[in-house]
């Protein structure tokens, strides 16, 4: 029984002295990407079933593999059928944002060959990157000091959506491409020409992403009823007055506070209001109830009466408010403008925002007349009212899931600076400039850019020349996040940096 004993205790000796030859464990950090490799000798291999490979990114996401070897089957002499990494070389990669933490763990085996029997290592566990701090620490050490943001000189920066063109356009003139030289909005112009723009401007601004799918809750709010043409006319203008005062007022709160456009969608509160209102609608739509704000709410279907003016005009500055996740280049231009004639003691430059709105509002009195000569209530009309219902709860249940995606715990600023961090970091080994993606889910402009202009290939490959980091703005209010954009005194999403480390 002793010779038995000391027997099996030197075999696992002679196991624990020769692992480390037969499985050899590698990982290897290029850019963004992390390549793990395990080379298995002649005559070995280990199991499928008991391989466990955890990867984390600085941002403190835990990774899976884009790509990873498929195991084969085996008929195992201890296990039976089984599968197993033969011997040879197995790749894992990984994408993410380094310096990666990477650790794993395994058991292999030695098949029976000229007379050695076959035999089972004892299970390894080992950590193949981590030299750097890992990601808790780099959250703590974002906490605890700011970001070194000094350590860096901006290149160039944009803010708004950009066309493919465009944005490539921009990523070769901070790369040294000679594009012409770009001239402030208004430069050179006269104070009609001025306010001609801003109007022009702000009717444009009923086509962006977040005003455009509002057009049918703004129909149906002006004229879905067919009460005829002044009444349409009255509602449309009601709407275009609440728009052009509430982006009049939320002009100035930009030029005189320092305040973001995007800050309120931001609020995971402002959201569900939006949410709240927009079921009302659709319930007062699918003849639930009927809004009346004439003194009582009646809950039998009839014809909603006057007070839908005043509802009309609360939708037309609902809108002017939604219209703030949308930055198109022309807003950010204006409101620029106006703050700097503003500060330099020209108080005319305050009505610019108004301008904006009155230009954003021009379409709707006619829209309203236009619609409001509809068929009078019945089989076709309540089609169109339903139809409307359920555009409208589509809307509410879109801002209802945006406000959850805003509630504490589902955003991390920390993870954000910690990712910064990291990308600095990268962007001082590789010598390549650093772009950052300033985005938040609310931006549906940012969104409209992750659709449409970043798979472009061309674009792909443009941004090779770069460590990209997106930095995810989701609370403007958020201490950490007001900082960076104050930085570089970025007024709204997107936003585009691209900056190089200092010495």
């Amino acid at each position: 029984m002793l010779y038995r004993f000391f027997s099996l205790l030197g075999a696992l000796f002679a196991a624990a002295a020769v692992t480390a030859a037969p499985f050899e464990w590698k990982a290897e950090t290029e850019g963004s990407r992390l390549t793990i490799t395990a080379t298995v000798a002649p005559q070995h291999y280990f199991y499928a079933g008991t391989l466990e490979i955890q990867v984390s990114g600085a941002d403190g996401k835990t990774l899976s593999p884009k790509t990873a070897p498929k195991p084969v089957g085996h008929d195992d002499e201890f296990f039976g059928a089984t599968q197993i990494y033969p011997a040879g070389k197995h790749v894992w990669l990984f994408e993410g944002v380094p310096p990666f933490r990477a650790t794993v763990s395994y058991q292999g085996c030695r098949s029976a060959n000229g007379g050695e029997p076959a035999m089972c290592y004892m299970p390894e566990d080992l950590t193949l990157a981590g030299g750097t701090p890992p990601a808790e620490t780099l959250l703590d050490q974002a906490v605890d000091a700011p970001l070194a943001l000094d350590r860096l000189k901006t290149l160039r920066q944009t803010t708004g959506t950009l066309s493919a063109e465009g944005f490539l356009r921009f990523l070769d003139r901070a790369e040294g491409g000679a594009a012409p030289e770009e001239k402030p909005l208004f430069h050179g112009a006269g104070i009609w020409w001025i306010i001609l723009l801003t109007l022009l401007g702000g009717l444009g601004l009923n086509l962006t992403p977040c005003v455009l799918p509002m057009i049918p809750v703004n129909l149906a709010i002006i004229g879905a009823d067919g009460a005829g043409r002044g009444t349409g006319f009255r509602r449309g203008l009601a709407y275009g007055t609440g728009m052009a005062a509430a982006y009049g007022i939320l002009g100035l709160a930009v030029i005189l506070t320092g305040a973001r456009f995007g800050s309120l969608n931001a609020s995971s509160w402002f959201n569900f209001v939006i949410a709240a209102v927009f079921l009302i609608l659709a319930l007062a739509m699918f003849g639930v109830f009927n809004v009346d704000l004439s003194g009582k709410l009646n809950v039998k279907p009839s014809r909603i009466k006057g007070g839908k003016t005043v509802v009309a005009f609360v939708m037309g500055a609902l809108a002017a408010l939604l219209a703030g996740a949308c930055v198109a280049p022309v807003v950010i231009g204006v409101l620029l403008f106006a703050a700097e004639r503003y500060q330099a003691g020209n108080y005319f430059a305050l009505a610019l925002p108004f301008l904006l709105g009155v230009g954003m509002a021009l379409p709707w009195p006619l829209a309203g007349a236009g619609f409001g000569v509809l068929p009078k209530p019945g089989a076709f009309m309540v089609a169109v009212k339903t139809l409307f219902g359920v555009i409208i709860l589509a809307a509410a249940c879109y801002y209802g899931w945006t406000g959850y995606t805003l509630l504490p715990g589902k955003f991390s600023p920390e993870a954000e600076a910690a990712q910064l961090e990291a990308g600095i970091a990268e962007a001082r080994r590789s010598g390549k400039p650093l772009l950052i993606d300033f985005w938040a889910t609310w931006c549906k402009n940012c969104r409209a850019m992750e659709r449409e202009v970043f798979p472009q290939p061309e674009v792909k490959k443009a941004l090779e020349k770069f460590v990209v980091v997106k930095f995810q703005a989701e609370n403007l209010n958020d201490p950490a996040i007001r900082r960076v954009l104050e930085h570089w005194k970025i007024p709204g999403l997107p936003a585009f940096v691209i900056a190089e480390p200092l010495p």
